[in-house]
């Protein structure tokens, strides 16, 4: 398959995304978890910059002039949707761009972009308002700056300028991002030895690339402590308090996780039940189904001026079995990450060591820096397990990073020069996203 081939693939496929999820759209895809929320900090100024919120203001700037411009209808919040829905596919193509010269199987990557296209979690949190919206554009966007400061070595400070404004700007639309600061200094100390670089340039790149993200990191937590928000005080279990998911529940599987392939619904509360099910049992189930029915059918009128939450969504009866048979399938590309992620993982770490960085290695580096941020936290949380915080929309660049880690493994691992196999991979991840599509549309 020639690159040109490759490409049109990729917009025949991006473009069928774009249609199913503005279908979901209009019929209330975009209201999703703490959406009034949302809506009200992007439609009234005043809460833009509300820092004992759970999150930063960026996302919600052009919100207002946005709703000056099309009025309090409903078309608003389909407009926002759209908007969202369009960036992400965008930027899933460069991110396909990124990625296609690092797998020697094109059959094997085009697999890969057709998975992550139809993928139940992205495709969903894609179109639903909020900034998790926005983490996998703003994941794409870091790896391209930061693939353009390690390949163009005289032009370092300003790269590592450009790369300061972007994590700075992705620190303010999700605080999640604040998890690759650490990394990159690592990843920075790496290139000082192996470039040997002077004590004063590597300050220099250091300001340049870190200080900006670090201080609106800190700043932000400053004022979330001042207003007792959400941050500093409301997210954390109080002492005293057990959580309701600890390591254990984190790290290992259970029996009961065999009845989340029932594909049951969020909003019936079974499932937030703590100590039930592991973490990784419910995240299969979420990255996999609709578990809180979001491009579900919304039982009643949609009214910007209403509150809506996703529990007034209804699933047709025969659709449950449709995503439990997604979940049965994703076990495959469940354990190809798992096994993927564990691989690239250290690969990138003996890699770090020598200085020798590629494009894959800096992506997982990066993805499991900001799912450690988001996973180790959760026992010390307030309602762990009943207010989601092991949702995988909380991880969505992470996701990108295992599953590529997931597919590279089959393309040099598995499967090298075998294009029997790679027919095999085609076939299993087009079945896949068959149903995922029979399921959301």
């Amino acid at each position: 398959m020639n690159p040109r081939v490759s490409r049109i693939l990729w917009t025949v496929v991006l473009a069928f995304a774009f249609v199913l999820s503005i279908r979901a759209v209009l019929r209330g895809g975009y209201i999703g978890p703490d959406y009034h929320t949302h809506l009200s900090r992007l439609i009234e100024w005043p809460k833009v910059f509300d820092f004992s919120a759970t999150n930063p203001p960026i996302y919600y700037l052009p919100g207002r002039p946005l709703f000056l411009l099309i009025g309090s209808s409903n078309f608003y919040p389909i407009t926002l949707s759209v908007l969202q829905v369009a960036i992400n596919l965008v930027a899933l193509w460069y991110f396909f761009c990124y990625t296609q010269p690092r797998f020697g199987s094109t059959i094997v990557h085009f697999a890969f972009c057709l998975f992550l296209v139809f993928l139940p979690v992205r495709i969903i949190h894609a179109a639903t308002l909020g900034p998790d919206s926005m983490t996998v554009p703003l994941f794409v966007l870091l790896l391209f700056v930061f693939d353009k400061f390690l390949r163009e070595e005289t032009s370092t400070l300003r790269n590592a300028a450009l790369l300061g404004l972007a994590l700075g700007a992705a620190v303010w639309v999700k605080y999640s991002f604040m998890a690759l600061i650490p990394m990159l200094f690592v990843v920075l100390l790496s290139l000082w030895i192996k470039r040997q670089w002077n004590l004063q340039r590597f300050c220099a790149i250091s300001i340049l690339s870190l200080a900006l993200p670090s201080v609106l990191s800190i700043h932000s937590f400053w004022a979330s402590s001042r207003m007792h928000g959400y941050n500093t005080e409301k997210h954390w279990v109080k002492k005293g308090v057990p959580p309701d998911m600890t390591y254990r529940d984190l790290l290992l599987v259970k029996a009961n996780d065999l009845r989340l392939f029932r594909a049951p619904e969020y909003f019936k509360r079974e499932i937030l039940l703590p100590h039930r099910y592991s973490y990784l049992g419910l995240s299969h189930m979420a990255v996999f189904t609709d578990p809180m029915n979001l491009f579900q059918e919304l039982s009643v009128p949609q009214d910007i001026a209403k509150v809506l939450i996703p529990d007034q969504k209804t699933r047709r009866a025969w659709k449950t079995p449709v995503m439990s048979a997604s979940m049965y399938l994703g076990i495959i590309w469940t354990a190809s990450a798992l096994v993927g992620t564990a691989w690239l993982l250290l690969s990138a770490l003996y890699r770090l060591a020598k200085g020798d960085l590629q494009r894959e290695h800096i992506t997982i580096l990066l993805g499991v820096a900001y799912f450690l941020l988001m996973f180790l936290p959760i026992p010390f949380v307030h309602g762990g397990a009943l207010f989601g915080y092991w949702t995988p929309r909380l991880i969505l660049p992470a996701l990108l990073a295992f599953f590529l880690a997931g597919f590279l493994f089959i393309d040099q691992k598995v499967l090298p020069n075998s294009v029997a196999i790679a027919i095999g991979v085609e076939f299993l991840v087009a079945t896949q996203c068959a149903v995922e599509a029979v399921m959301l549309i």
